[in-house]
């Protein structure tokens, strides 16, 4: 029974994450995002973004836009530095990121440079120096998505008790019907959980569910 109870939470936290991270906000423009920039560097930084570089995806999750890339849309603003400076001093950067509304920043681990990033409404921005210079980058938060997924794993597992429990005097033939299932959910729980693991703070959880369109594509 608790293999099937097991199975079912899986099966509801596809679910919840797929239901509670359809509603995903448009990503700012190029003109926003450079004006976004703006807001939080020094002045004497902020000159340069004239020469910035532009990267967006503007994929939602799972769901290819005329790429060939899936997961969460971004928008990346890169400016060029000279690998000799060393790290800027990012505390002018956070203060004024406070200013215009970004709450909650977090540090970023794993970059010489001091990295952080801050939300304000649904926008995250990370902020991440390296050698090569300073990128900004812009993405929509998958919160609501993981509490969907946490949300439908609770209601999955009751389900599957509430299913399993009268079968449970037979053990055998619920194991063997539930093994098909099992080779393709559990497989993807591993698959998400690696995933997670090397996302790093810079970037948004991904999106349970988006982890079968990465294996559809993988398997085409």
């Amino acid at each position: 029974m608790a293999f099937g109870i097991l199975l079912a939470g899986i099966v509801g936290a596809h679910i919840g994450s797929w239901v509670a991270g359809r509603d995903s906000g448009a990503l700012p423009g190029n003109d926003q995002a450079l004006q976004l920039v703006r807001e939080i560097l020094p002045e004497s930084t902020a000159t340069t973004s004239a020469s910035a570089e532009i990267d967006r995806r503007d994929y939602l999750y799972g769901s290819p836009l005329g790429d060939e890339e899936y997961g969460p849309g971004y928008v990346e603003v890169s400016l060029g530095g000279d690998a000799d400076t060393g790290c800027l001093d990012d505390r002018i950067a956070r203060e004024r990121a406070a200013a215009h509304g970004w709450t909650e920043p977090r540090d970023i681990a794993g970059f010489v440079c001091p990295g952080w990033n801050a939300q304000r409404g649904d926008l995250v921005m990370a902020y991440v120096q390296q050698g090569s210079g300073l990128t900004v980058t812009f993405y929509r938060s998958t919160t609501g998505s993981t509490v969907g997924a946490l949300a439908g794993a609770v209601a999955g597992g009751l389900a599957g008790f509430a299913l399993f429990r009268p079968l449970s005097r037979r053990p055998l033939a619920v194991v063997a019907a539930l093994i098909p299932p099992a080779l393709a959910l559990i497989p993807v729980m591993i698959v998400f959980a690696v995933a997670i693991g090397h996302g790093g703070l810079e970037g948004p959880t991904p999106q349970l569910w988006s982890v079968w369109p990465a294996l559809a594509r993988l398997a085409g």
